[in-house]
């Protein structure tokens, strides 16, 4: 497996693939510890100001995606780089706030509102609010 990242606006985008399960997560969590390796340490060159990760493909996260997704928020907390997610679907954003996510991860519906930055709007009790996400 092989993701593909590319950069615009000073941050790292890293498209993920439609679905990750228990085939495909250990590698993929091997993939984005190698991106954090190489491309998140501070003596990068082109050291991101973020992480956007794309996943707005998917259709559903299964828990083994999940584990993937808060290992890299970890790594990519370590070299000091906010990672922010842009998932537009309803049942992804659901499965985000189940576990607690959304409220570690800057979630958007779309990889312009990511890339610029913007924070969640939240809800009257200050919880990240689910969007506009589509079914």
């Amino acid at each position: 497996m092989t993701l593909r990242t590319s950069a615009r606006h000073g941050c790292l985008i890293v498209e993920m693939p439609r679905e990750v399960d228990i085939s495909n997560a250990e590698p993929l969590r091997q993939e984005l510890r190698d991106v954090c390796r190489t491309l998140l340490e501070p003596a990068s060159h082109d050291r991101p100001t973020a992480v956007v990760v794309d996943w707005s493909a998917a259709p559903f996260l299964t828990i083994a995606g999940v584990a993937v997704l808060d290992d890299f928020r970890r790594q990519a907390g370590t070299h000091g780089v906010p990672v922010r997610v842009v998932v537009s679907r309803r049942w992804p954003r659901a499965v985000l706030r189940m576990v607690g996510l959304n409220s570690l991860l800057a979630i958007h519906d779309t990889v312009e509102e990511a890339l610029a930055g913007d924070e969640p709007s939240r809800d009257s009790q200050g919880r990240p609010e689910t969007g506009r996400a589509t079914p």
